[in-house]
């Protein structure tokens, strides 16, 4: 079935493509202006890898690149990763690494991990690009939720908003929208969380009580397709 959740968190995967997918472009000039603000701003517990410190992860560094680590602590591993500059006129996310020690059992804390990933981009690398004169790209949270569902039920579900008037009661059409959309979820066995979703239609222009009413009638309607395989399973 479908498994929506209550809380919006962003789990690993759809960190990976908030981190890998942001792009900075400009000038060569103020590309390099903007690496050497963030040097110079750094949050909290992370430092600029010089040549000399790169040590295993030199095999990797890309001409142009910039590094950066955060230590371990008692919350998360330590991370390392790059700035890429893949053209003098362009600064991306690049490679992500987690050494150094784990959690008692020798287990990457991965949500932790990443917590620190997206950390690093939101509070030190995207204040200096806003700052900046380039043009930055950045998937929205929303943008992340959308592209993580399977194709079939992200078309049904951009069909159903795109058509409706975004307000409830929905009429005769835009409930069959709707229900196509869930039957594709609950049939797909995707993960939605609930307050994304609901996050997702507010941002297409839905109010936010009746997107928060959406949400919480996607998940009801699930639970009853569950159930009602259950019975037809057993019968």
């Amino acid at each position: 079935m479908a498994i929506p959740t209550a809380e919006a968190i962003m789990d690993p995967h759809k960190a990976v493509t908030r981190w890998s997918e942001w792009t900075a472009r400009g000038r060569a000039d103020d590309i390099t202006g903007a690496v050497e603000q963030l040097d110079a701003n750094l949050p909290a517990g992370w430092k600029r890898l010089t040549a000399d410190d790169l040590g295993p992860y030199q095999h990797m560094a890309k001409p142009g690149s910039a590094w950066y680590e955060l230590d371990p602590t008692s919350d998360h591993p330590g991370v390392v990763l790059s700035v890429e500059r893949p053209a003098e006129e362009e600064l991306r996310g690049g490679r992500v690494w987690f050494p150094g020690p784990r959690d008692a059992s020798g287990k990457l804390m991965v949500p932790a991990a990443w917590d620190q990933v997206i950390g690093f981009l939101e509070d030190g690398i995207m204040p200096v690009l806003e700052s900046s004169h380039l043009v930055v790209h950045l998937p929205s949270p929303e943008d992340v939720f959308l592209s993580d569902l399977p194709m079939d039920v992200r078309r049904r579900l951009e069909s159903f908003s795109n058509a409706a008037r975004r307000s409830l009661p929905l009429d005769r059409e835009e409930a069959e929208l709707w229900r196509a959309f869930v039957i594709a979820a609950f049939r797909s066995r995707a993960t939605i969380e609930g307050s994304q979703l609901a996050d997702w239609l507010a941002a297409n222009g839905w109010a936010k009580s009746a997107a928060c009413e959406l949400s919480q009638r996607f998940f009801d309607q699930c639970l009853l397709l569950s159930q009602y395989a259950d019975e037809v399973s057993a019968a």
